[in-house]
């Protein structure tokens, strides 16, 4: 799991919506938002061309939503991931995911695109 402390209490207004990860993550260059089988589908194209089908299966209104990929070309099976904010005193950003691969180094890719994407939302906040 990662997290991030920030001040904003506007934090889900600016990171929370599906579509919204190509305005904040450098690693997402497009979203394009679609509906398959009744459920709320995005389609994120990375910086290097990669295309990832994401099916999102839970939502809280203004705190989370959870998603799994059910579309992708890199060697994960099983990833469901869940992005939050909790409002505390101070607002929670949490971020997770679990998923299971046979290359080793998918884990650390998958932690350091969370990371990344943290510590964008970091900067996004910071600016507003």
């Amino acid at each position: 799991m990662c997290a991030l402390r920030c001040q904003s209490t506007r934090a889900w207004h600016n990171i929370g919506d599906f579509c919204d990860i190509d305005d904040w993550h450098p690693d997402v260059s497009g979203c394009t938002l679609k509906v398959m089988d009744g459920s709320l589908v995005h389609v994120l194209t990375t910086q290097d061309g990669v295309a990832v089908t994401q099916k999102r299966i839970a939502h809280e209104a203004s705190l989370s939503y959870t998603y799994k990929t059910v579309g992708a070309s890199v060697p994960i099976e099983n990833y469901t991931a869940t992005l939050s904010v909790e409002p505390l005193g101070t607002s929670m950003v949490e971020w997770y995911a679990h998923f299971s691969s046979d290359d080793p180094a998918m884990e650390q890719r998958v932690v350091d695109e969370i990371e990344a994407g943290l510590a964008a939302i970091e900067v996004l906040l910071a600016l507003r």
